[in-house]
């Protein structure tokens, strides 16, 4: 096995669209109430800004402190947040940007993520049980408590003191020069921002514990601009889970990096972590 690996949970162990669907539908029954909009209405203007969202990623994605730092299409917590704001703009209600990012970003998100369900992708336990290990950790932007929970469903009790949640792999620190500011993907014209130091201070902090270079580190996620990255930039091996709504720019970059995987089976996942 690779000497460390350090996995993602929500969307990449599970499958994000069946846990989310609660999530979605509770965000807009609140975006009705905020606005005065008839649900119905609601849905059929998410419906149409999907389109919209999901037609343009070079305009469009996770805006978090005035930086998009992930597309808008790949999991429903990703997709509601530019729909929203679409939403907000269409009825000109909350034009702060600082309240829309407090409201959607904070309230509505963290109140509606606790509606979400467990779903599973085929394999997870097995693949789980295959990787086991001190040397296989789980670094997550979740609540720690909430994944090592799904954890221990899947009987892997093993992994649970290896779960490190709150990465806030989202966070652009533009002082932290580490690394470059950005890389570019063919088929993206804006840029994939790079000084994420919360999430390098945590997989840096594992990096020096476990004793390896960046060469020695394999990291699987199911979003590169969020998971995948900054490990990418640092020397790491990275591998992404793809499902239904993963760009192709994202999928085409891994395609030819030479030491990027595109992974769609988490069967794949144990002989990867073998070839080191």
């Amino acid at each position: 096995m690779s000497t460390l690996l350090i996995l993602d949970f929500d969307g990449t162990m599970t499958d994000a669209e069946q846990e989310g669907l609660p999530f979605t539908e509770g965000y807009l029954d609140d975006i009705a109430t905020l606005t005065g909009l008839d649900p119905a209405e609601v849905r059929a203007l998410a419906a149409r800004f999907s389109a919209e969202v999901a037609a343009d990623p070079d305009a469009y994605g996770w805006l978090y402190n005035g930086h998009i730092v992930a597309p808008a299409v790949v999991d429903p917590y990703l997709r509601i947040m530019p729909i929203a704001r679409r939403i907000f703009d269409h009825v000109g209600a909350f034009p702060r940007e600082v309240d829309r990012t407090r409201l959607l970003d904070g309230i509505l998100y963290k109140y509606n993520y606790t509606k979400t369900t467990t779903a599973f992708r085929d394999g997870a336990a097995e693949a789980l049980a295959a990787l086991q290990g001190p040397d296989t950790w789980v670094v997550t932007n979740s609540h720690t408590e909430a994944v090592q929970a799904k954890v221990r469903a899947l009987g892997q009790d093993w992994l649970v003191p290896q779960v490190r949640g709150r990465a806030k792999k989202y966070v652009i620190d533009d002082g932290f020069d580490a690394l470059p500011a950005a890389m570019t993907l063919p088929g993206l014209s804006r840029p994939v921002l790079l000084r994420r130091r919360l999430y390098f201070e945590v997989l840096d902090a594992l990096r020096q514990a476990a004793g390896v270079d960046w060469g020695d580190v394999l990291v699987v996620g199911d979003i590169f601009e969020l998971d995948l990255c900054l490990p990418a930039a640092l020397g790491a091996r990275v591998a992404l889970m793809v499902n239904a709504f993963t760009p192709e720019y994202e999928q085409a970059y891994l395609r030819q990096l030479p030491r990027g995987t595109l992974l769609t089976s988490l069967s794949e996942l144990p002989a990867l972590a073998a070839a080191g």
